[in-house]
């Protein structure tokens, strides 16, 4: 019988271990994947800052229009190909940033003083303007800028009266296009150890909303917010956290001293029942003392009941063969003693022996022959009945003949 290769194969207890292993550690590696979720985050900040953007657009608008007749000047015509289509029901918005492929750029460029003082309506606009802003970052925690066409700053908390114009995302919008960054922040207080797994909150979102008037830049409507984190969330809640990793980790040892109890005890005790049946000890015969599964006792019932079979059949071999010997020694003896006899009669060694002695032990040796005949018969027919028959048919009637006749 050919043996199986002799290669490396992991125990039994080494799988498990790693399977056990695995499972723990698959909550650390899940905060890797936060990333990803950092990355949605950003893009629903993005998604709220256009749609808050575009109201106050919109209500800018609406002042800038009820104020053309006194002079107002807007700015920049828009170009060919920035405005939707007018005939479009539906011109969304987009968010479109993403953190693993956009270039993060450097934190906001502070304000510069403004070349000129805006226009007067403008500063007026602003002054309407600024109670619903400031009503609106109290529940949005947004920071709300609005701008002039030049990029002057008319209405917010900070930097009134300065322009923004040099910043890129700004200066698009001043030139009609709606545009969208990611800037560095610093942060107002320590951020947790856990940051360095993120970068979600070490960003700001800058939106740029251009206000068109008559196809004309009336304004911007500059915003930003920091995205919600996941994991300042997780900072915030660490003794919780601490607490489910513990749960995670009182889990896996539970779960480790199941497979422990169900299987690795049961196959190490059965690993050495068969080397002590192997050395012969017939005490191993005795059932395990822990089973684990009701698949590994059916496997330890068979094994050791195959074992005790053989060991059985080991035994019936051994008085077999004992009996035998005695059967065949003493045929073997009678004719050894005969054939000596008449070969010293032949060779002259001995008295003559007479034609009935001779014939006597003639019919001795072939008595004996005819009996060890007999014995190896009945060893064949023994062989055979021992031999189970597979998938043979057997009729009886020869044998219920044969029994008829006999009895």
């Amino acid at each position: 019988m050919s043996s199986a290769p002799d290669k490396w194969r992991p125990s039994l207890t080494l799988v498990i271990f790693t399977v056990l292993a695995t499972v723990g550690i698959l909550p650390l590696v899940g905060l890797f994947f936060f990333r990803l979720y950092d990355n949605q985050l950003i893009r629903q900040t993005q998604a709220e800052l256009i749609a808050q953007s575009r109201v106050l657009a919109t209500i800018y608008a609406q002042e800038v229009t009820a104020r053309l007749d006194s002079g107002l000047v807007l700015g920049a015509e828009v170009p060919p190909g920035v405005l939707p289509d007018p005939g479009d029901q539906v011109t969304p918005i987009r968010p479109a940033l993403d953190l693993t492929a956009n270039d993060l750029l450097r934190r906001r460029p502070d304000a510069l003083p403004a070349p000129g003082q805006a226009q007067a309506a403008y500063v007026e606009i602003g002054a309407r303007l600024t109670p619903i802003i400031r009503e609106t970052q109290k529940v949005t925690l947004a920071g709300f800028r609005i701008l002039d066409p030049q990029g002057v700053v008319i209405a917010g908390r900070q930097e009134v009266g300065q322009s923004l114009a040099h910043i890129e995302e700004v200066a698009d919008a001043l030139h009609g296009q709606y545009r969208a960054t990611l800037r560095n922040r610093v942060p107002d207080k320590p951020p947790p150890p856990i940051y360095s797994f993120s970068r979600g909150l070490g960003v700001h979102v800058f939106s740029a909303m251009p206000v068109i008037v008559n196809n004309r830049v009336a304004g911007v409507i500059y915003t930003t917010r920091t995205p919600s984190n996941i994991f300042d969330h997780l900072y915030q809640e660490r003794a919780k956290f601490v607490l489910a990793g513990l749960a995670v980790i009182l889990g896996t040892i539970a779960i480790g001293l199941v497979f422990s109890r169900t299987i690795t005890l049961p196959m190490r005790e059965l690993i050495d029942r068969a080397a002590r049946i192997g050395r012969g000890d017939r005490e191993a015969f005795q059932p395990l003392k822990h089973y684990g599964t009701r698949e590994f006792a059916q496997l330890s019932h068979s094994f050791l009941g195959m074992a005790e079979q053989l060991a059985r059949r080991s035994d019936y071999i051994a008085t077999f063969s004992a009996h035998l010997t005695h059967e065949l020694k003493s045929p073997l003896t009678s004719i050894k003693g005969a054939a000596e006899l008449l070969q010293d009669s032949v060779q002259g060694k001995a008295e003559g022996l007479t034609p009935a002695e001779q014939n006597t032990f003639i019919a001795n040796i072939l008595s004996d022959t005819q009996r060890l005949e007999a014995m190896a018969q009945r060893l064949r027919e023994l062989a055979r009945a021992e031999s189970l028959p597979q998938n043979e048919r057997t009729e009886l009637a020869p044998v219920i003949a044969d029994l008829r006749s006999r009895f």
